[in-house]
């Protein structure tokens, strides 16, 4: 809940419940190929039991309590067709068969590169365009696992850094960050769009190359032809895209943050611009270097502590009442 201001400006909060335990409804990175190495794993989204069957790259995603008793059909249970035979009693669970007695919730899975995504509604409103913008993502730039790094912390705190415009220069070290305003969008994402210059970027020879130019032509198109542009767009409470860079060089990390009992586990993936492959060993480098900054603040951030905004806020505000259009799952 945002506390504003008679004069409209954002004003004092409490930011206990802000970011809630309980899984929400909408998308979650919910593992990497290399997590997913049987043909039947355990998986969770908070406390919400789940199993993953894989056959070669193709991934399925099952509720995972045996409806007999409660086993847990991803530790044990094996794959027999379209069914799990459950490891306690022998029951053979169909998948996703309801006509059946046996048988278990199957979810809405998608592929891109080594990540998986899912969510456990089927509410239009709640994919808010990703299941367009990650299937041209794996076309264009196939995800690749940069990072896996459980976090004592909510889901949502992970993901609002992307909207957290001042964190950036003081925690990251970001040079000379402009812009970064929210943006309208077509299906109800939240989107923030800047410029994000820094000092070791990949595309650091091609701006020195540009400097030069404008120098000799005075020309500042020529200038701001380098300079990253940085778009971010929140799908979920858990779940943001961001593309990064100059026109035509654009690369793309995905951050998602999924629920656990104690807090959640923060995932990254990159997919980089084709052509320059090269980038990707820095993207990753830079994607756990981030992570592991932000880690500390993360983990002994007081979440029941008052505080006050300010006008550099906004975007921050604007991503906490995104979140809060979002169901809770049981």
């Amino acid at each position: 809940m945002t506390v504003r201001s008679e004069a409209g400006r954002p004003g004092a909060v409490r930011s206990e419940g802000a970011y809630s335990r309980t899984v929400h409804s909408g998308w979650h990175l919910v593992a990497f190929l290399s997590e997913l190495t049987t043909e039947v794993t355990p998986l969770a989204i908070g406390p919400r039991r789940l199993v993953a069957v894989r056959d070669g790259d193709d991934v399925r995603l099952f509720d995972a309590n045996c409806p007999h008793r409660g086993a847990h059909l991803g530790y044990g249970g094996t794959l027999d067709g379209n069914c799990l035979v459950c490891p306690f009693h022998g029951k053979r669970i169909a998948l996703g068969d309801e006509g059946k007695r046996w048988s278990v919730a199957e979810h809405q899975v998608l592929r891109a590169g080594e990540a998986v995504f899912a969510r456990l509604t089927d509410t239009a409103r709640d994919d808010r365009g990703f299941e367009k913008v990650i299937k041209e993502i794996a076309v264009s730039h196939p995800l690749v696992e940069a990072v896996v790094l459980p976090v004592a912390a909510p889901s949502g705190l992970i993901i609002e850094n992307a909207f957290d415009t001042d964190h950036f220069t003081a925690l990251h070290k970001v040079e000379a960050v402009e812009g970064m305003d929210i943006v309208p969008t077509e299906n109800g994402e939240l989107a923030i769009e800047g410029t994000f210059p820094m000092r070791n970027s990949p595309w650091k020879s091609d701006l020195a190359r540009a400097e030069a130019k404008w120098r000799a032509m005075r020309n500042g198109e020529t200038r701001l032809e380098y300079v990253p542009r940085f778009y971010a767009r929140a799908f979920s409470p858990g779940l943001v895209v961001t593309e990064f860079g100059p026109p035509g060089q654009v690369h793309v990390l995905v951050t998602g943050a999924t629920p656990t009992p104690d807090g959640c586990v923060a995932r990254v993936a990159v997919g980089v611009s084709p052509g320059r492959e090269s980038d990707l060993r820095m993207l990753i480098v830079g994607s756990e270097r981030a992570l592991a900054e932000d880690l500390t603040v993360w983990e002994h951030l007081d979440p029941h502590a008052p505080v006050r905004y300010d006008a550099r806020d906004e975007p921050v505000i604007a991503f906490r009442e995104f979140c809060a259009g979002f169901e809770e799952v049981n």
